[in-house]
């Protein structure tokens, strides 16, 4: 009976446009009503687009991640915490028809639950075969994947105040030109890979199913942690609201030759290639996530928010002593299509990241109309007048929320 309560209060949130955080009354949820309240006015929150989910918005419960080894960069405020490494064969080998299988299905029961693509499947299949069978390929470089958290906040605060914009984006046209470009930005989902076990074909599952060893590392860690499905844990390769992921190392196995919906038939769409023609430009890799908005005005804290991920990605990228070389990093509208996010938002966010860990972006755009003339202007008054990050941030707050132009594309279904 209780059950059927639940469902039935979710299927009305759906349909009435409510925060799924707020699913149950508070005698249901057994809650205090000041709780209630807090859960009703709407606290900004990273993940508050996942409130209701079984993960309570968040990752859950992360395993498999050593911290004993945590290494701060010094300036920063953000830490290393923790490298995990392993080597293109010893992944191969891992990479069996039945280990897939199995992190595939793991993947799709504990994650990944809305819906799948048995295409996709069999191209991953075929993109495997290639990968575990490469002839003559011999990797150069370990397969790393490192992790960074802000753990200074007050640091932070204090760049917010001094930082000031003396640097715009270089702005060009097209995707990333991953043999030429020594960074790029993996627009990346909470969990590092996205959907690529199983359905969806956007940026980061192209990615992980192209670069084969990222998906191979992050695939294995679903095999040996503890069941997922049976309690809400997160494998090694997940990130909280203050933290990034740096990849390098893995190289392209295959060109997949779409984007989006991977259609019925994309096994004539793709192609293997040999991964020996890319072991001297395969880019670093920074993985940060965006707030996936489910709400159309975006306040202070969301700015906040969203420029401290990206500050983290580019510190990580550039700064750490042993990982961090890269000063010119390739982004583009970071979480602006599914994610619901504003090309001149993001544009602008990620600008003041940029400045505050002194790195240069080149910044690209698809020509698909969404133009960056108002962030221009804006970026331009703020380097002119030479404010800090921190009044930045209240004039773009400001403009937010008087200027319809600069909303989220997210709209409550009425």
């Amino acid at each position: 009976m209780f059950r059927h309560i639940i469902n039935k209060l979710r299927t009305n949130t759906r349909s009435t446009g409510l925060r799924s955080t707020c699913l149950l009354a508070p005698a249901l949820c057994g809650v205090s009503f000041a709780s209630w309240s807090a859960c009703e006015s709407r606290e900004p929150s990273y993940y508050g687009s996942y409130g209701g989910d079984r993960f309570g918005g968040g990752i859950g419960e992360r395993v498999g991640v050593d911290e004993g080894r945590k290494q701060p960069i010094a300036g920063t405020g953000v830490s290393r915490i923790a490298v995990l490494s392993d080597t293109h064969e010893n992944l191969a080998r891992w990479a069996s028809a039945d280990n897939w299988k199995a992190a595939t299905q793991i993947h799709k029961a504990a994650y990944f639950t809305r819906t799948e693509n048995l295409v996709q499947e069999e191209v991953l299949q075929r993109v495997r075969e290639h990968y575990t069978s490469a002839v003559g390929y011999v990797s150069k470089a370990p397969i790393q994947a490192a992790l960074f958290r802000l753990e200074d906040a007050d640091l932070l605060k204090d760049k917010f105040a001094l930082s000031q914009v003396t640097e715009l984006p270089r702005v060009v046209r097209g995707v990333f030109d991953e043999k030429t470009e020594p960074c790029i930005v993996d627009f990346a989902n909470k969990r590092l890979g996205g959907a690529w076990l199983s359905y969806g074909m956007v940026q980061e599952e192209k990615l992980f199913i192209e670069r084969f060893d990222y998906g191979a590392l992050c695939a294995r860690s679903l095999v040996e942690m503890d069941d997922p499905t049976s309690a809400p844990l997160a494998s090694p390769f997940s990130m909280h609201p203050n933290e990034a992921w740096v990849l390098r190392g893995g190289v392209r196995f295959a060109e997949i030759g779409w984007y989006g919906r991977t259609p019925k038939d994309a096994l004539q769409k793709f192609k293997l290639v040999d991964p020996r023609e890319d072991q001297e430009t395969c880019p670093t890799i920074i993985a940060i996530d965006a707030i996936k908005a489910d709400f159309e005005t975006y306040d202070k804290a969301h700015i906040e928010m969203m420029i401290r991920k990206a500050y983290i990605g580019f510190v990580a990228a550039s700064s750490d002593p042993d990982l961090g070389k890269e000063r010119s990093i390739a982004t583009g509208s970071w979480g602006c299509g599914a994610f619901y996010n504003n090309e001149c938002v993001m544009f602008v966010v990620q600008t003041l990241a940029a400045n505050m860990a002194n790195v240069q972006l080149t910044y690209h755009v698809l020509g698909d109309g969404k133009r960056l003339a108002p962030a221009f202007a804006f970026l331009e008054d703020v380097l002119l007048t030479k404010v800090s990050v921190s009044e930045a941030i209240d004039k773009l707050a400001e403009l937010c929320s008087s200027d319809l132009n600069w909303k989220t594309k997210f709209r409550p279904r009425l």
